[in-house]
């Protein structure tokens, strides 16, 4: 028996269901707002720069003659950018209420959209892979550093969005990962690039977890278990398709 390919039209289906959600809106007098530092707000700013972009990726997909893709696949993941350009008007809503500014332009978000423009399609949705995990620690563990607040509701929102994100990009690379030569090359190439992902992001919002009191080794120690999560929910798969015994994606979260 051969692996099974991710059903597409039922992620479509997924993605379709969630597109007409209503938006959020804050306010700078909001409970709990006032006392979060001005830090928060402009980390929040370079993550929702990083969420607005994305949207050629669908135009190489809808091209491409990868196996086990097609149409639908396509489909689907011009509903996910979608969806993360509506992470980004969030995000806003996000950086207005705790009185930041929005940016155009900063150097971690043009080495992403670097990454994304390197090569072909796998690697533009590796970097895409990258990106998700990257914001599914990083929101989480502001939002455990945060008072309750609206704000705290806003990223446990993008949180839950995120989980279905990897997911759909996992299910992308196990269609792809056939041999197990092919799954230890990019076991490499994603430690690698999460390696010089966590580094970049520790750099860039240094500021915003001293101010909250979030300790470096609690953040890294939370990207291991998801970017080990992804990566086991991608290579671990047995000659016969069933999953190998490797962490699970509920374990990973629940840490």
């Amino acid at each position: 028996m051969t692996q099974r390919d991710p059903d597409w039209a039922q992620w479509k289906a997924f993605f379709a269901a969630r597109r007409e959600r209503p938006g959020v809106r804050l306010l700078p007098d909001e409970p709990g707002l006032s006392g979060i530092p001005a830090s928060v707000a402009h980390s929040l700013a370079i993550f929702q720069l990083g969420e607005s972009g994305g949207g050629t990726v669908v135009g190489q997909a809808r091209g491409s003659t990868l196996p086990s893709l097609g149409e639908d696949y396509a489909e689907t993941l011009a509903m996910f950018v979608a969806e993360e350009h509506r992470h980004a008007e969030l995000l806003a809503c996000c950086v207005r209420a705790l009185r930041g500014r929005l940016i155009t332009r900063n150097w971690t978000a043009r080495l992403f959209v670097f990454g994304r423009r390197l090569a072909g399609l796998r690697l533009k949705i590796m970097v895409l892979l990258a990106a998700e995990v990257v914001g599914i620690c990083y929101y989480h563990v502001l939002a455990e550093g945060l008072p309750d607040s609206a704000l705290k509701g806003v990223l446990r929102e993008i949180i839950a969005d995120e989980r279905a994100h990897l997911r759909f990009h996992c299910d992308f690379f196990r269609t792809q990962l056939r041999t197990a030569m092919h799954r230890r090359v990019f076991a490499a190439l994603w430690r690698a690039l999460m390696f010089a992902a966590a580094v970049v992001v520790l750099i860039d919002h240094r500021h915003a977890l001293s101010d909250l009191r979030i300790p470096v080794a609690h953040v890294w120690r939370r990207w291991m278990v998801y970017s080990r999560t992804a990566e086991n929910r991608i290579v671990c798969v047995a000659n016969r398709g069933a999953p190998a015994p490797c962490l699970g994606w509920q374990q990973g979260e629940s840490r």
